[in-house]
């Protein structure tokens, strides 16, 4: 039997129930489904069993619940469930316990896994030498760039725009200033 050698994680890579039984085959799968739903509740030896109207109506619940998943993970919850593996039935099977107490439980531990399968980014340890040293440089050039920013709006505030002109000039010539120049140009587009 299939359902002997089934994995939460072999389920979560199968066909969803939605894609594999729409349109016509949408019978094949609440039959296939039903099947299933009377031997799961078969499995318990309790006096009352449910009508057929109730077994209909716990077959729609299933399918519905289970739409995004797989006729496997299907398999996989009613193994479980009878198993007690998400507790005990007291005094009977019903969509509110199936639905509302051990479907969750079973959904959780499936993300559980999807989690844990999930390739984890590969976080660096520590910074090198190297990169500490390129990080401080480039905070350096930052700074100095933003002083000589002020340096240029303080000094260019009240000049027109052949003082400007002027002062260009003059940096130009300036080795060590000539590779500011590009600030005094932006501020000439601003006169």
């Amino acid at each position: 039997m299939i359902e002997m050698s089934l994995t939460l994680a072999e389920s979560d890579n199968k066909a969803k129930m939605r894609s594999v039984f729409k349109g016509d085959t949408g019978q094949i799968g609440f039959s296939v489904v039903k099947v299933l739903v009377n031997r799961f509740l078969e499995s318990f030896a309790f006096s009352t069993k449910l009508n057929d109207s109730q077994v209909e109506i716990l077959t729609v619940d299933t399918l519905e619940n289970f739409a995004y998943e797989s006729l496997e993970d299907i398999i996989l919850f009613f193994k479980m469930a009878r198993s007690g593996k998400f507790g005990s039935a007291k005094k009977g099977i019903d969509s509110n316990l199936i639905f509302g107490e051990w479907f969750p439980q079973f959904m959780e531990q499936k993300s559980i896994l999807r989690e844990q399968n999930q390739p984890k980014p590969e976080l660096r340890q520590s910074a090198t030498d190297e990169d500490i040293f390129s990080y401080k440089k480039k905070l350096l050039q930052k700074k100095h760039k933003e002083k000589v920013q002020k340096h240029v709006d303080y000094i260019t505030k009240n000049m027109d725009r052949q003082m400007l002109e002027d002062f260009i000039i003059d940096w130009q010539k300036d080795s060590e200033k000539a590779k500011w120049v590009y600030l005094l140009k932006e501020k000439r587009k601003q006169l």
